[in-house]
């Protein structure tokens, strides 16, 4: 065999060889990607909510508080009930702390607080003096604040949660008109008034450091009695007042240690 006869099958069997050789050796493996970071509710927040307050006030009994110390004792027959109803702004904020674990549930705790609401006012009639003759029920709410438990099931960056708590409300009350010729105005001071709120709602975090909520609550303060005072007249008496309140908020929260 000559040199040339002899390079050229060596070059033929490499040819045919190298194919197989190279599909022994081993697969190059690519280095996995980093895991992303797992969202998380985890840290504490400050925001603020703007909505609509739906209140209840039911006042008993004005209008014997009215006739019978302007016209006597036993001056008013029968029981009569003025249902104060208002629709109202509630402008305010909220600070909160969440924990997740276990792993899709939350736990926290939050503080709020709502002002913003306005005057609420219902006339009822004085039958005992002249045809006409009537009282306006005013009630005002100036602030009212609260601290809840809340518990919630997250999935991912939203959380679907329910809430209750220990509320409070700063309350004023009056009731003014005429009777019998005689103006009168009974002013009562309910200072803070206790009661407790649930509610439910839903966050998004649409950005690390930042979430948004749709939130209901119900607030329930009782009934307590109220004393009213008219100065003018010189008299004195109780009325309860059964206080309820229903609002929905949209609110904004900016978060402090959360997850990325």
């Amino acid at each position: 065999m000559n040199k040339l006869t002899f390079l050229g099958v060596a070059g033929l069997a490499w040819t045919v060889a190298t194919p197989a050789f190279a599909a022994d050796l081993p697969m190059a493996v690519k280095s996995p990607a980093p895991f992303a970071t797992r969202f998380t509710w985890t840290g504490c927040y400050g925001g603020g909510h703007v909505g609509a307050a739906f209140q209840r006030h039911d006042a008993t009994d004005p209008v014997l508080l009215i006739q019978d110390n302007l016209g006597g004792p036993g001056t008013t027959v029968g029981t009569t009930t003025a249902k104060v109803s208002t629709t109202d702004v509630a402008l305010g904020g909220q600070l909160g702390c969440d924990y997740q674990f276990s792993p899709n549930w939350v736990v926290g705790i939050e503080g709020a607080a709502s002002a913003g609401v306005v005057d609420g006012h219902k006339t009822v009639g004085l039958p005992a003096g002249n045809p006409g003759y009537s009282a306006l029920v005013t009630v005002s709410t100036d602030l009212m604040t609260a601290i809840t438990g809340r518990l919630g099931y997250a999935v991912d960056r939203w959380m679907f949660y329910g809430k209750g708590g220990v509320a409070w409300t700063n309350d004023k009350y009056s009731i003014t008109g005429t009777f019998a010729g005689t103006p009168f105005d009974a002013e009562g001071l309910g200072a803070w008034r206790t009661g407790w709120t649930a509610g439910a709602g839903v966050e998004w975090a649409f950005a690390d450091d930042w979430s948004v909520r749709l939130e209901y609550d119900y607030y329930d303060f009782g009934t307590p009695v109220v004393n009213m005072i008219d100065t003018g007249n010189g008299f004195m008496g109780p009325v309860a007042y059964r206080q309820s309140t229903q609002t929905v908020k949209l609110g904004v929260n900016f978060h402090v240690w959360g997850a990325q």
